[in-house]
């Protein structure tokens, strides 16, 4: 009589489109650590475009998740993970290392002020409630850390594309690094755009503007950079002004 062993072994498989989302956050992490790589090699240009590529893999992996209804918590554990490095702590030691090596204690805690607040962020964002009220549903809260990642590393850009000695000085890069850590952790509601549509007849125009957008990008990367940067800014405290009408216009009328 052959003996066999009651429990047979099988072998687990996962889909490829379980592992495509994971991949796409593998890729950003990857390019932002290649950022400070560069940043340490002063390629100042390379950090700028690495942390870009960076953001347009963060940007895809969730909606590819979503997309094919693959979110697991393993995924959303390591897009924290890798959002944590490639918007935080990349960006904060490349502006310490292009601007405040040499500045002392000040200069440092400005430089771990703003990648804490950049943990805290993600920290937040983790544990918020699923479902947030119709009027929260397409808010961020505080400005998210891709965003983030973006603004903070605008002097550099600036430098890149006018060569103004001021935007280096230790004084203002210490500024800048609190003032957008304070925004990530604020309570400011930030638009998420998780609910736009858009009406069929702006199809065209939009894709015009997008093929316009990408031909600046090529010619002219830092002014567009620049640009970009600044429509967002501006669209914070619109952002806040528009949130605080719906809460209101959606809160229960007292009786």
């Amino acid at each position: 009589m052959t003996n066999r062993s009651p429990h047979k072994r099988r072998f687990r498989s996962v889909s490829i489109f379980w592992l495509l989302p994971n991949m796409l956050t593998i890729a950003g992490f990857v390019s932002g650590l290649t950022a400070l790589r560069f940043a340490l090699d002063g390629r100042w240009a390379g950090v700028i475009v690495l942390i870009a590529v960076a953001a347009v893999f963060d940007a895809l992996d969730g909606r590819t998740a979503r997309r094919f209804k693959t979110q697991s918590a393993f995924g959303a554990a390591l897009d924290s993970l890798s959002d944590l490095v490639v918007f935080g702590v990349v960006p904060a030691l490349c502006l310490f290392v292009w601007a405040l090596q040499d500045s002392g204690n000040i200069a440092w805690a400005a430089t771990l002020f703003y990648a804490v607040s950049i943990a805290l962020r993600l920290a937040r964002f983790d544990s918020e409630l699923p479902n947030p009220p119709d009027y929260a549903a397409n808010y961020f809260t505080g400005i998210p850390a891709p965003a983030a990642g973006f603004l903070v590393l605008m002097p550099i850009v600036v430098d890149l594309q006018f060569g103004l000695e001021i935007v280096r000085q230790a004084s203002y890069v210490s500024v800048w690094l609190v003032l957008i850590g304070a925004g990530a952790v604020s309570t400011l509601p930030t638009f998420a755009g998780k609910k736009l549509k858009l009406p069929v007849d702006t199809v065209l125009p939009v894709l015009a503007l997008v093929g316009l957008v990408g031909a600046a990008i090529v010619t002219e990367p830092w002014v567009t950079y620049l640009v970009v940067a600044t429509v967002y800014v501006i669209s914070l405290p619109i952002s806040a002004l528009r949130f605080a009408r719906e809460k209101s216009a959606q809160a229960p009328s007292d009786s």
